[in-house]
Order: C-alpha cells, then sequence, then structure tokens
C-alpha cells in the first residue's frame, strides 16, 4: 500500500493547502517586481546627476574669479637715460610682487549653455528610457512566469483527476477480483498506472515549485508551492497597431539629441562678449616710477569671434544628419522586425482560440468514451490496459486544452508586450 500514501502525500502538497492560501494576481506580481528591482530607483539618480550637470554649465553665466600671487626677482630694470638736476629719479624695484583678483563675466554666449543644457537634458532623458527597457524586460519575465506556473496549476488538477478516477476503478476491480470475477493482473495495471500518474505529479509540482521560487525572487513576495495564482483576464485590441516600447522611444530621443547637438555645433561659432576686471596691491603699481607699493585696478570688454574654422561646423552638421539616418533606417528596421513579431502573436491567438474550440470537443467525446470504457471494464468486457488507455487519452485531451489555453493568453500578452502596452 505504499504507492497510496506516496500519491496521498502528494495530492495534498499540490492542492489542499492552497485553500489557505491569499489569491496572487500578475498585476500584484508586476507592481512587486517593480518596486522589488534595484533598477526602479536608477531614474532618480539619473536626474540628480543631471540637475548637477546642468548646475555646473549653468556656472557659465556666473563671474569666474581668479586669485593670481606673483613673486619675482630681475637682474636688470628700466631707468631713464638721463639725469635732471635737482630731481631725484625714481628707481624701479628689482624685487616685485603682485597680489590680484581677475574677475571674468560672459555677458554674451551665443547660446551655447543653453544648448548644452538641452543636450544634457535628452542624455538625460535617454538613460531614463535605456533604464526602462530593462525594467521591462523584467517585466515580460514575470508574464512568462506567471503562465507558466498557471499551467503548472492546471496540469496538476488534471492528473489529480486522474489519479482519482484510477483509485475509484481499482476499488471496484478489487471488489471483483474478491468475488472471482476479474483476474489479479487488472488491479496490478491501474496499480501501475497510477504510479506513473503519481510520477507526473511529481514532474509537475517540482516545476512549479522552481518557478514559484523564482517568481519570490523577483518579486520579493511571500510565495510557495501553495499559493494561489488567479488567472487574469487579458483584453486587447487586435486591430489597431501601435508601438509603445521604449526601445522604439530611444531611437526618437536620439534623433533629437544629435539635432541639439548640431545647435551646441553652430553656437560655438557664435561672437561671445566678456566683461573682465583685475584689482590687486603690488610693487610696483601701474605706475613704474612711482616708488613703493600701491593698489592698482583694471575694468574692460572684450569680443572673440572664430569666424572661420575651416568649415568645421558645417562637416559636423553634415556628420550629425548623416548619424540621425543611421537611427532612422535602424527605427524603421526594428519597427519593422517587431511588426513581424506582433503578427506571429495575432495568428497564434486566433490558432490558440480554434485550438480551444476543438479541444472542447475532442474532451467530450473522450469523456463519453472513458465512461464506457469504464462500464466495460466492470462489466468484465474490456481489459484494464484497454481502460487506461482511454483514461490516458482523456487526460491528454485536457492537458491539451491547458496548454492552449496558457498559449491563447500568453499570446495575447505577447501582442500587447510587442506593442508596449504591457
Amino acid at each position: 500500500m505504499m504507492y497510496r500514501t506516496f500519491l496521498f502525500s502528494l495530492i495534498i502538497s499540490a492542492g489542499i493547502n492552497t485553500l489557505a492560501q491569499k489569491a496572487v494576481t500578475l498585476d500584484e506580481c508586476l507592481s512587486a517586481a517593480m518596486k522589488n528591482q534595484p533598477l526602479s530607483g536608477q531614474n532618480e539618480i539619473y536626474k540628480e546627476s543631471s540637475s548637477l550637470q546642468q548646475k555646473n554649465i549653468n556656472n557659465g553665466k556666473l563671474p569666474q574669479l581668479n586669485l593670481n600671487g606673483q613673486a619675482t626677482y630681475q637682474n636688470e630694470v628700466i631707468k631713464l637715460p638721463f639725469s635732471v638736476p635737482g630731481v631725484t629719479t625714481p628707481v624701479v624695484p628689482k624685487a616685485q610682487y603682485k597680489v590680484s583678483l581677475d574677475a571674468n563675466q560672459l555677458i554674451y554666449g551665443g547660446g551655447t549653455m543653453d544648448a548644452q543644457n538641452l543636450v544634457e537634458d535628452y542624455s538625460l532623458q535617454l538613460n531614463q528610457l535605456n533604464n526602462d527597457v530593462e525594467l521591462y524586460k523584467v517585466r515580460e519575465r514575470i508574464n512568462q512566469l506567471y503562465f507558466s506556473i498557471l499551467l503548472s496549476d492546471l496540469n496538476a488538477g488534471v492528473i489529480n483527476n486522474t489519479v482519482s478516477d484510477l483509485n475509484s476503478r481499482l476499488s471496484k476491480v478489487n471488489a471483483s477480483i474478491k468475488e472471482g470475477v476479474m483476474l489479479p493482473s487488472a488491479a496490478e495495471v491501474l496499480q501501475a498506472e497510477i504510479l506513473k500518474a503519481g510520477q507526473r505529479l511529481l514532474e509537475v509540482t517540482t516545476q512549479k515549485r522552481m518557478l514559484v521560487s523564482t517568481m519570490q525572487v523577483l518579486t520579493g513576495l511571500a510565495l510557495n508551492e501553495t499559493s494561489t495564482f488567479v488567472e487574469p483576464l487579458i483584453d486587447v485590441d487586435l486591430s489597431v497597431y501601435t508601438n509603445l516600447r521604449p526601445e522604439f522611444g530611444v531611437f526618437g530621443l536620439l534623433q533629437q539629441k544629435l539635432e541639439a547637438t548640431k545647435k551646441l555645433s553652430v553656437s560655438k561659432d557664435m561672437p561671445r562678449v566678456y566683461g573682465f576686471g583685475t584689482a590687486g596691491y603690488g610693487n610696483p603699481g601701474y605706475n613704474v616710477f612711482k616708488e613703493g607699493s600701491a593698489f592698482f585696478y583694471t575694468v574692460g570688454a572684450k569680443v572673440t569671434w572664430n569666424f572661420w574654422n575651416w568649415n568645421q561646423t558645417s562637416r559636423e552638421k553634415q556628420i550629425l544628419d548623416l548619424n540621425s539616418s543611421i537611427i532612422e533606417n535602424q527605427k524603421n528596421a526594428y519597427d519593422l522586425a517587431n511588426k513581424a513579431h506582433v503578427q506571429q502573436y495575432l495568428a497564434d491567438v486566433q490558432k490558440a482560440g480554434e485550438l480551444i474550440k476543438s479541444d472542447e470537443q475532442i474532451i467530450e467525446l473522450r469523456k463519453s468514451i472513458t465512461r464506457s470504457a469504464a462500464s466495460q471494464l466492470e462489466n468484465g468486457t474490456l481489459t484494464a490496459t484497454e481502460f487506461v488507455t482511454e483514461q490516458l487519452a482523456e487526460e491528454q485531451a485536457l492537458l491539451n486544452r491547458n496548454l492552449h489555453k496558457m498559449q491563447l493568453l500568453q499570446s495575447k500578452a505577447l501582442y500587447k508586450a510587442a506593442t508596449g502596452g504591457l
């Protein structure tokens, strides 16, 4: 009777304890996975880093201050080539020093800093969107895990029903054996098939345990093999194609960043106007003929304009335009490949729907055949081996329906994922 104890423990672990478990939904798993992902906080880090970078760029609009100090000794200084009677000629010291504060203020920069800020803003958006791409991959993996778990649950239920039905038949066969109506080999056939079903159940429950453990790691939820997973309702509009995947958005942002970079390149050729000033103390001052240390200062303005750079800016713009064309080609190629995937998912949805319809018809026929075979087994007109064949055919029909049912849901989920609606 060891096989009965073995099967009883499997059935208990696969089904009975689920009643005490809180139901888990796909949305709950997706939400928990996003919170549990270390990359979820990455966008805020990118934002903070970009804010600091833009502050550094904007510092160019503030006065630039430099404190300078210098001490020298020279072997010769300026002297008057003549002397005036009664007048003491000032002597320029050979040992000189000065300390000064220099200030430069950008008055007009040709829009360079605004262009730099715009480029940095697009860099921030690209970093965040690329991070979203990685998070989207996690959502897709959660989807796949969830449907695999659902399929394991459904298959475990089918096998459990098979075991229950075989045990019921075994009890009746044992009664017939005691009455001398059947041979003991009939019971042995059923016992062997019950053990095989137990092996199939063990494989399914082990697979689910592995899937649930992976789900627990990715979501941080308190899950185990007895957790109940709710079948989701997935509603998609299969008639309209849109591409909202984050990868597709990356191409658009790259092109916008190139346009901003083009403006930055042009701005570097614009004139620049600066105000400047120097104030200091030294020996000698600006008047070298005045002995002793003195304060000094200078204020002024200057203009710089790199009006000719041998067409370097023009070539840079051409390079950026070529890069934009490359990105446009890559974007179109990606969208074309994505449309092909979407068409495959549409075909899979339609195929799974048709298969489920025929599955239902096959199951009804198989159930009828199994009932007839069970009656014949009890009447002794059918062998246990022949009954088991029909029983397994019914089980396989149920398993096929479960598979096609999950394929339908998963194809819809893949369609949503491919169009960016996940």
